[in-house]
Order: C-alpha cells, then structure tokens, then sequence
C-alpha cells in the first residue's frame, strides 16, 4: 500500500487568455481526507478535470500508486480506481436506482440477458452501506431533492475507487444524510482509501477532514494537517 495513493506536482493548465492553474500541488494519503479550498474561481474544478482526464495538464506529473499517469478521460481514471461525485449529477430520470447505478455493467445471467435478481440486490447492498432506505426499483425522477446525491455517491461508491473526490458533497443533504455520508467516508479511511473533499462549509472541513490544500486564483498557497 502506498502512503501516497495520489500526487499532483507542478501542474499548469492554460485556455486562450487565461491561466487556469499555475504550479498547482495535491496530495492525497491512504486512509486520509484531504479538503480542497478556495474561492469560485480558485481552480479547484479544473484542477480535477484534469485529474481525471477531461482537461489534459499543460505542465506538471500525475502520479497515482507509485507510478506517472495520464488520463485520457473520465473513463480511464474511474477505471484506474479514482471516482468522483460531481455537483452536476449524472442521472438519468428515467431510470431506475438500481440501473443508474450499474449502467453499462449491468450483471447477466448465462443468457446474456440481464439478471435484475442480482442488480437489484447489488443496489440494495450499495444503499444499505450509505444508510439509506431506498427501493433500488424506484425511478430517479420520483426521488427528493437530496436523494439523487446520495444515490450518485452510492454509484461512484460501486467501482471500488481507491480516491475518491467529492465536489461539495453535502450542498442538498440533510442533516440525516450527511451523517450516513460521514459514516461512509470514514469507513473508506479505515479501508485505506483517500479522498479529496471539495466543499465551502469550514464546520464540516473540521469535522472529517484530515488535512486541507488552499488555491488561490489558480495557484497553490499551501498544505496543512487538520487537529480534529
């Protein structure tokens, strides 16, 4: 197991007329929660697209377990182990819980059609661990307004990520939700897993996180270990 799962040294990213990020830092350590703050504008969202492959650094090395990486995608890097729960969430209304959260992976029996006996039941598990009592067979649509998130969480939780980021995380939780949230993460630190939490409200930084890495207007200001 390496200490550091992630790293991101010296990363530079411009656009026509505009440095986005100028010698940006992150660390993420196993078994540790590292909050990423500023302001809007700061650079924390391109920072993790390019992570995560959907921008591609101008400057600057990615190393993930021990060794340098590029990403050509937020395919490659969720398949690489690093799962992220955007604010904009990724859901189709349609759909079920249960098929949102295996789309594309669907389990098949030895026909090749899909086993909804196991999807169902692999969903249930997933919620269950989040705390929640959610009917995987309900539709998206039918869900309040919290339920969604938890329901995004549960699904990047599916993939076995060992880093996960989760950009302003609690924003349409409530108190409740956020609780079984917290629950989570701590169980992913216990397992060694890393996680990077992108959120504005300093009570829950303290709370959970171990360490926090400050930008301002797309630069690293610094790194500094949490006393909980």
């Amino acid at each position: 197991m390496y200490d550091n799962l992630l790293q991101l040294i010296n990363i530079h990213k411009s656009f026509p007329g505009v440095k986005a990020l100028s010698g940006v830092n992150l660390t993420v350590r196993a078994g540790q929660v590292m909050a990423l703050i500023g302001e809007n504008g700061a650079g924390k969202s391109t920072l993790m697209k390019v992570l995560t492959g959907i921008y591609q650094k101008d400057e600057g090395e990615i190393i993930y377990l021990g060794n340098k990486v590029n990403f050509y995608g937020p395919k490659s890097s969720q398949e690489a182990g690093i799962g992220i729960v955007h604010q904009e969430l990724n859901l189709i209304p349609q759909l079920s819980i249960a098929e949102n959260i295996f789309l594309g992976r669907e389990f098949t029996n030895k026909f090749g059609c899909i086993d909804w006996k196991k999807t169902y039941a692999q969903a249930d598990k997933l919620l269950a661990e989040l705390h929640l009592d959610y009917d995987s067979r309900r539709l998206i649509s039918d869900l309040s307004i919290g339920e969604p998130q938890m329901v995004e969480i549960a699904k990047v939780l599916s993939f076995n990520s060992k880093v996960i980021i989760m950009d302003e995380p609690t924003d349409a939780l409530t108190d409740t939700e956020t609780v079984s949230l917290f629950k989570v993460i701590n169980k992913l630190k216990k397992q060694k897993g890393g996680v990077v939490y992108i959120s504005h409200r300093l009570k829950e930084i303290f709370e959970i996180c171990d360490e926090v890495t400050v930008l301002r207007d797309g630069q690293f200001v610094g790194e500094k270990k949490l006393i909980n």
